[in-house]
């Protein structure tokens, strides 16, 4: 007689050949998505802002490289959110994301080789590896940390599941 918590006789039978129950892939990729998307447009009105030419006004050639590279270092997290989601089964949705980055990219270089208004002295200068590090590009450069991180969670969850080890010894 089975025991009271035997619960085998409620839970159909399998059979060998059988392949496990499919997990369902696209809240993973939808919450990616949205959550890349919402970047995205945050950095798209914030370039909208901080480039436009308030009463006829051109900006200056250091707002402009500091808007593109607001728009360029979100390839970053762009990429890595890809990257996530690619590894936890997500596969065409994720073009939902990846294309929207790459017009932001090709907006951001664009608007790096803008030049400023001619009262500027600075109006044509070069830009530099510091520029990706200014306040406006922050806020990509910590997702892309949360992002990598995750990232390692994950693969290191997935090899632990694999039973893969550096050392064959242990």
């Amino acid at each position: 007689m089975p025991a009271d918590t035997d619960r085998t006789d409620l839970t159909p039978a399998r059979s060998p050949g059988d392949a496990p129950a499919e997990r369902r892939v696209w809240p993973v990729t939808a919450a990616i998505v949205v959550v890349g998307l919402l970047l995205l447009a945050w950095e798209v009105v914030v370039a909208v802002v901080n480039t436009a030419a308030f009463f006829g006004e051109t900006p200056s050639r250091d707002r402009f490289i500091e808007t593109g590279m607001l728009l360029v270092t979100s390839a970053v997290p762009v990429a890595l959110a890809c990257a996530l989601g690619l590894l936890l089964g997500s596969r065409w949705g994720l073009a939902l994301l990846a294309v929207p980055g790459l017009v932001a990219v090709a907006m951001g270089v664009d608007l790096m080789g803008r030049l400023g208004a001619d009262r500027y002295p600075d109006r044509d200068r070069p830009v530099r590896l510091s520029d990706a590090f200014q306040d406006l590009t922050r806020p990509n450069w910590l997702a892309a940390a949360v992002l990598l991180a995750v990232l390692g969670l994950v693969l290191a969850r997935r090899r632990r599941q694999t039973g893969i080890r550096t050392n064959p010894l242990q």
